[in-house]
C-alpha cells in the first residue's frame, strides 16, 4: 500500500464530538497494510523535518498508511486530531506534544489507542510501557559531552568563564543538556563562572543578537555552550562579524551546517542527535504496537520499558567527515 503522508498545514477539524473517544487499537492486526497511523507535530526545524522524512521513508517502505499533521503551535488542533484518530480508527498516533504537561488529556482522549511521543518528552508518570511510550535521545548525554569536552580542552586552567544560550523555555531538551552541562561542569576541580545565559529559542538569529547584546558587557569568556548547532552558527557570525577569534563554540545535533562549520575551524565540537535514528524506532515503535506484538526485544529500550533512547554521540575534527 502506497505512504499516504499529507502535512496538513493549519488544518481545523472541527464537529467531531465525542462519541467513541475510548479508542481501540486493533491488536490483532497482522498485515502492515492493515495499519493506519496518524502523526501531529509542529513542523519548524531540520531536525523534525528529518525526523518526520524517515518516519515516512519506513512507512512507505512497510506499507502503513499514515497521515501528517502540523499544528502550528495550537494545542486545540492537535486534540481535535486525536480524537480523529479514535473516530476513524487507527492504530497508533506517533506525537510531539505541543505541551508535555497536557499529555494526560491527550491520553484520557486517545483511550487504549497506544501513543509514541517524540521530541518533547512527557512524565515517566504519564508513560506506560506497551501503551504510552517516548523515542528521543536521554538529554543529559548531551550536555554531559558537552562538558566533558570543555574540561578535556581546558584542562590547565584552574577557571573558566561560560556562556549558555539555551533553547525554548521548559522544553525537556533544554532543561536537560543544559543541567547536566552545568552539573558536570561544577563537579569538577574547576571554578566556573557563568557570565551570560539566556533562551535563544534554538533560533540562530535569536542566538545572534543575544551575543552581540551580551558582547558590550565586555566580560570575559572562555566558551560558548549551545543547546543546538543553530544558535552555535548564531554566535560564531558574530564572532566573524567582530574579528573575535580564539573562542570556543559548541553545540548539539551535528547538523549539515554544524558538521561544515566544524570542518571550517569555526566551531569545535557539537553532540550528534539521530533524527532519522529516532524516525526509525518511532515508527518501528508505533507499528508493534498497533499489531499488539512485544517491545522486549526492541533495540535501545529502557529498563522501565516507557523509553526507546537512541544514543547521542561526540563530534569533533577527528571524526565530523563521518557524520556528513
Amino acid at each position: 500500500m502506497k505512504v499516504h503522508h499529507r502535512i496538513l498545514k493549519g488544518v481545523m477539524i472541527i464537529g467531531l464530538g465525542l462519541v467513541g473517544l475510548v479508542g481501540c487499537a486493533k491488536n490483532n492486526v497482522n498485515s502492515n497494510e492493515q495499519i493506519k497511523i496518524l502523526l501531529t507535530l509542529v513542523e519548524g526545524d531540520t531536525f523534525r523535518n528529518t525526523l518526520v522524512d524517515k518516519v515516512v521513508q519506513i512507512a512507505e517502505e512497510e506499507g502503513v498508511y499514515i497521515e501528517v499533521y502540523d499544528e502550528h503551535g495550537s494545542l486545540e488542533q492537535q486534540v481535535e486530531h486525536i480524537k480523529m484518530a479514535v473516530e476513524k480508527e487507527y492504530d497508533a498516533i506517533i506525537c510531539s506534544p505541543i505541551n508535555a504537561d497536557i499529555v494526560l488529556e491527550l491520553e484520557a482522549l486517545a483511550g487504549d489507542l497506544p501513543i509514541v511521543y517524540f521530541n518533547n518528552c512527557p512524565d515517566e508518570k504519564w508513560l506506560k510501557p506497551g501503551q504510552y511510550m517516548y523515542v528521543g535521545s536521554d538529554e543529559q548525554y548531551a550536555g554531559q559531552y558537552q562538558a566533558e569536552y570543555i574540561l578535556e580542552q581546558f584542562q590547565e586552567q584552574s577557571e573558566l568563564n561560560v556562556v549558555i544560550l539555551k533553547g525554548e523555555k521548559g522544553h525537556i531538551a533544554t532543561n536537560g543538556r543544559t543541567d547536566e552541562l552545568k552539573y558536570t561542569l561544577n563537579a569538577s576541580d574547576k571554578n566556573i563562572h557563568y557570565v551570560f545565559e539566556d533562551y535563544a529559542y534554538w533560533s540562530q538569529d535569536e542566538a545572534y543578537d543575544l551575543f552581540k547584546m551580551f558582547l558590550k558587557t565586555k566580560q570575559p569568556f572562555d566558551v560558548v555552550a549551545c543547546n543546538n548547532d543553530a544558535m552555535a552558527l548564531g554566535v560564531i557570525e558574530v564572532c566573524k562579524e567582530q574579528g573575535i577569534k580564539d573562542v570556543m563554540v559548541i553545540g548539539v545535533d551535528a547538523t549539515a551546517d554544524g558538521c561544515e562549520a566544524i570542518e571550517k575551524g569555526d566551531m569545535a565540537f557539537t553532540v550528534y542527535q539521530s533524527a532519522t535514528g529516532q524516525g526509525e524506532y518511532a515508527i518501528k515503535t508505533a507499528i508493534r504496537l498497533a499489531k499488539g506484538q512485544s517491545i522486549a526485544d526492541l533495540e535501545y529500550l529502557s529498563e522501565d520499558g516507557k523509553h526507546v533512547w537512541v544514543p547521542f554521540e561526540r563530534v569533533d575534527a577527528s571524526n565530523v567527515a563521518t557524520y556528513k
